[in-house]
C-alpha cells in the first residue's frame, strides 16, 4: 500500500482540485530527460529502469516514480508512490515538486500538499494503512 502523489504545475490560486476549470491545460514541467535529471538533483541515487521507472530508497521510505516519456517528450505530471514510514519521505515529496516549480496533490485524501499540510496528510496516510494492514493483514 503506498501514498500515492501526484505533481503537476497547477494553477497556484485553486485551493482545491475542483476549483481548475475542465478545460485547463497543464503547462509541461519540462521533457522526459529534464525532468528525470530534476528528480535525480532531489533524489540522488535514484536508480531508472530501462522501462522509465525511477526507484529511490530514503531514510525509512521508498519512492517509485513512472517517469517513461521519452527524452524529449513533454511531461505534464509526475506521480510518486511512497512506501515505508520515514518522514524524511515528507520532505522529499515537497522538494521534488518546488524542484520542479509545481504544486503536491495527494491523491488519496484530494488535497494539495503544504509545507503546513504535508506532515498530517502523511500521519493520515499511515492510520489508514495501519487500519486497513490490522483488518485484512499484509
Amino acid at each position: 500500500m503506498s501514498w500515492d502523489i501526484f505533481i503537476m504545475r497547477l494553477p497556484p490560486e485553486a485551493g482545491a482540485i475542483d476549483e481548475i476549470s475542465d478545460d485547463w491545460d497543464p503547462p509541461s514541467l519540462g521533457a522526459g530527460l529534464d525532468v528525470r535529471v530534476v528528480v535525480a538533483e532531489v533524489l540522488p541515487g535514484i536508480k531508472y529502469s530501462q522501462s522509465g521507472w525511477g526507484d529511490f530508497e530514503g531514510p525509512g521510505f521508498s519512492i517509485s516514480t513512472p517517469l517513461n516519456e521519452a527524452d524529449d517528450v513533454p511531461v505534464a505530471g509526475v506521480s510518486l508512490f511512497i512506501h515505508g514510514d520515514g518522514e524524511a519521505a515528507v520532505h522529499a515529496v515537497l522538494a521534488v515538486a518546488d524542484a520542479l516549480k509545481a504544486r503536491a496533490f495527494d491523491i488519496g485524501s484530494g488535497d494539495f500538499l503544504t509545507v503546513d499540510s504535508a506532515l498530517p496528510a502523511f500521519d493520515a496516510w499511515r492510520a489508514y494503512r495501519d487500519r486497513m494492514l490490522e483488518q485484512h493483514g499484509p
